[in-house]
């Protein structure tokens, strides 16, 4: 009987031999990592197509940046702060600003959810309101930043009531949407990790 040569594909300086790279990552890491960059593509999608027009609270909600707080919980800090830096530089490119701001708020908010999840407190539904409550508000500092950067004059307290607080309602009000749509991909994979070792 035949047996079959072991498949040897190249990635840079990184070789896949079988299951496992030589640098220690696994075909199902590098599933996990696509799986999540589909995930992202729909709710970009549903960013700029569905959650433009349903708009609770008079404000389009910042999906993202709930989904970036999510990865961060989930798969920790360094996942965390890169997938806000890839994301953070998709929403500008989608907004047209001009401006380009939104990927050290979206890292910070990443990278802070991993460390705080992984190091200090387990993770659970009231560490992620915890972290959903602080993603909004960090959304409405830099939507503030943004202003002070491109107005040159605003009422503050008339920008507070017609921008900020309804964009911070509804973000809090549809935060549970990206969190269940990527919340799935890590009980799978978790999973299958706890299966393998």
């Amino acid at each position: 009987m035949r047996t079959l040569p072991r498949l040897r594909i190249s990635f840079g300086k990184a070789d896949v031999i079988g299951e496992k790279m030589r640098s220690g990552v696994t075909a199902a890491t590098v599933c996990k990592y696509v799986i999540y960059a589909v995930m992202s593509l729909f709710l970009i999608l549903m960013r700029v197509t569905f959650f433009a027009r349903f708009c609770p609270f008079g404000a389009s909600p910042d999906i993202l940046i709930v989904a970036v707080a999510a990865i961060g919980m989930f798969e920790g800090c360094r996942a965390g702060a890169i997938y806000g830096v890839a994301v953070g530089f998709i929403a500008d490119a989608l907004g047209g600003v001009g401006v380009i701001i939104l990927p050290l708020p979206y890292m910070l908010v990443g990278y802070i959810c991993g460390v705080v999840a992984t190091e200090y407190y387990r993770r659970s539904v009231l560490l992620f309101l915890i972290f959903d409550a602080a993603a909004a508000v960090v959304r409405l500092l830099t939507s503030l930043f943004y202003m002070l950067l491109v107005w040159h004059s605003f009422d503050l307290s008339v920008v507070f009531m017609r921008v900020l607080l309804p964009e911070l309602c509804s973000t809090l009000a549809v935060s549970p949407f990206p969190t269940l749509c990527i919340l799935p991909i890590y009980m799978i994979f978790r999973k299958k990790k706890k299966e393998l070792d």
